[in-house]
C-alpha cells in the first residue's frame, strides 16, 4: 500500500508543479497578460480576471512538463508515454483556469477562497486527462484517489500560506 501512495505522488508530481510554478514565474518576469484580455461573460464579470495569463500558463506547463520528464528518465516506468507528464501537466493547467471561470460565474473576485475547487481542480483536471489519454493508472482506487486528494488539499494551502508569507501572492489562501 506505501508503494503505491508513493507513487501516486510521484506521478501527480508534473500537475503539483504546473500548479505552483505560475505564481514564482509570473512575479519573476514582472509581466502578466490575462487569458481572457478583459473579455466579460454574458453575466457581465471577467471570464476568468487577471490571476489566469498567458505567462502563467506557458510558465506552468513548461515546468511542470520538465519535472515530468526529468521523473520520467530517473523511472520510465511511472508513466506510460513521456507525454503523459505533459498531459498531467495540461489537465492541471485547464483545472486550475476552469476553477477561475466557475469563480467568476459565483461572483468571487481574485484571490478569494473557493474550498474544493481551489485544491482539488487542477488535481482532477490532471488525473482526467491522463485517464483520457492513458485509462487510469494501474495504481488507482479509492482509498488512494483520497489520499491525494488530502495530501493535495494540505500541500494546497500550505504552499498559498508560503507564498503569501515570501511576498508572491497579496492572500495567504
Amino acid at each position: 500500500m506505501l508503494e503505491k501512495l508513493t507513487q501516486s505522488l510521484i506521478f501527480i508530481l508534473p500537475a503539483y508543479f504546473a500548479n505552483g510554478a505560475p505564481v514564482v514565474g509570473v512575479k519573476l518576469i514582472g509581466r502578466s497578460t490575462p487569458l481572457d484580455r478583459g473579455a466579460m461573460a454574458w453575466d457581465g464579470r471577467r471570464i476568468l480576471g487577471d490571476g489566469k495569463t498567458l505567462e502563467g500558463l506557458l510558465i506552468g506547463m513548461t515546468v511542470g512538463s520538465l519535472a515530468g520528464l526529468i521523473i520520467h528518465a530517473i523511472a520510465p516506468e511511472l508513466y506510460r508515454s513521456w507525454l503523459e507528464p505533459l498531459i498531467l501537466s495540461a489537465g492541471a493547467m485547464a483545472g486550475d483556469i476552469l476553477g477561475s471561470f466557475i469563480k467568476r460565474r459565483f461572483g468571487l473576485e481574485r484571490g478569494r477562497p473557493a474550498p474544493g475547487l481551489d485544491q482539488l481542480g487542477f488535481l482532477g483536471f490532471a488525473l482526467l486527462f491522463s485517464a483520457l489519454a492513458f485509462g487510469p493508472p494501474r495504481w488507482l482506487d479509492a482509498p488512494t484517489l483520497i489520499f491525494l486528494a488530502a495530501v493535495t488539499a494540505i500541500l494546497h494551502i500550505g504552499t498559498n500560506y508560503l507564498a503569501y508569507v515570501l511576498g508572491l501572492k497579496s492572500e495567504p489562501y
